[in-house]
């Protein structure tokens, strides 16, 4: 009887809503993920073993991270947190070396890694690749490697290398990620 009239007394309960449960997880957007995402190992090279005969060269000396991408986009405007997004993020290393060799992180060239909708790697090779920049990523397959433009994102080392894992299909709130060791450049054409 203490049942029913549980039962009776909720129903009759006026401007409730029923309880709902949330039907997706929050994750961080696309710029908060690059700000904390660690990337690819960077291996101590030539130099570990004059800094300990015990130390090889494929032992890794860190991580590099996505940050720079996100505070770049940040400074030039291009928000990575508005829509649904599949961006190619190239490495902290990488921006590094690009800036030291006169590249600058203008808005075109961040805007042309970033492609409007979820792409997932299985889907480049017959996707549609235009960037916010407005021009076309090209899409390639060569030496058992997937290339955007000249960059290889998602790249995973082959059976017991050591090298470096570029992550590939990295879930946001807004979009996906793929890893890139290479800043691409708006008018990419081909070389034959």
């Amino acid at each position: 009887m203490m049942i029913a009239g549980v039962s009776v007394s909720s129903g009759l309960m006026v401007g409730t809503a029923p309880a709902t449960r949330a039907s997706t997880v929050q994750m961080a957007s696309i710029g908060e993920t690059c700000k904390t995402l660690q990337g690819p190992e960077i291996l101590w090279g030539p130099d570990g073993p004059l800094q300990d005969p015990m130390m090889e060269e494929s032992d890794v000396r860190g991580y590099d991270g996505f940050s720079k991408f996100a505070v770049a986009c940040e400074t030039a405007g291009v928000d990575l947190g508005g829509g649904e997004y599949t961006v190619f993020v190239p490495t902290d290393t990488t921006i590094d070396e690009y800036l030291a060799n006169g590249g600058e992180l203008s808005a075109d060239v961040l805007k042309y890694h970033i492609v409007p909708g979820k792409l997932l790697k299985s889907e480049w090779p017959s996707a549609d690749m235009k960037t916010l920049q407005g021009q076309t990523l090209t899409y390639r397959r060569m030496f058992r490697k997937d290339f955007i433009d000249d960059a290889s994102p998602g790249v995973e080392p082959a059976g017991a290398s050591k090298g470096n894992s570029f992550p590939a299909d990295l879930a946001c709130d807004n979009g996906l990620i793929h890893a890139c060791n290479l800043v691409l450049q708006p008018n990419w054409e081909p070389v034959n």
